[in-house]
């Protein structure tokens, strides 16, 4: 299911804390683990126990952001991404909570994509949906 909206009543509420003097934004432990058996290792940082209160956008002429909603049971999920003309070139990042001016939502935050056309992977890897990112946007979708 796919559900594209221009502008969540969420998007322009996200508060940020002050950041911190010695500029660490937040500090996690790493795990690592091979994705699917290609022998290739990677560091995972562990998704955060307590609600995300900021995401840093970086959108421009050359990139555009994803916010993709879903529902609470689906915390700590990783959503794993990539440019349909590059499957090879895979991203991903949690789906969390996040307070918002209406209450706590969830949602993974992909915040700067270079544009183009990503396929949104589904949990068992399979290709869930196709959305377009364009640049100057940040761009809304439902992931279940």
């Amino acid at each position: 299911m796919l559900l594209v909206a221009d502008t969540p009543s969420w998007e322009h509420a996200i508060s940020s804390d002050p950041p911190r003097a010695d500029g660490v934004d937040h500090v996690h432990d790493h795990d690592e683990h091979d994705h699917a058996g290609d022998g290739h290792v990677h560091t995972e940082a562990k998704p955060p126990t307590a609600p995300s209160r900021a995401v840093m956008i970086d959108v421009g002429d050359t990139k555009g952001a994803l916010v993709l909603n879903s529902r609470s049971d689906f915390e700590g999920v990783e959503v794993e991404i990539h440019p349909v003309s590059e499957p090879s070139k895979k991203t991903h990042v949690w789906v969390l909570p996040r307070e918002g001016r209406e209450g706590l939502v969830y949602a993974a935050v992909f915040p700067s994509l270079a544009i183009g056309e990503y396929a949104v992977l589904r949990r068992d890897g399979t290709v869930a949906f196709v959305i377009d990112v364009p640049p100057n946007k940040v761009t809304h979708a439902t992931w279940e």
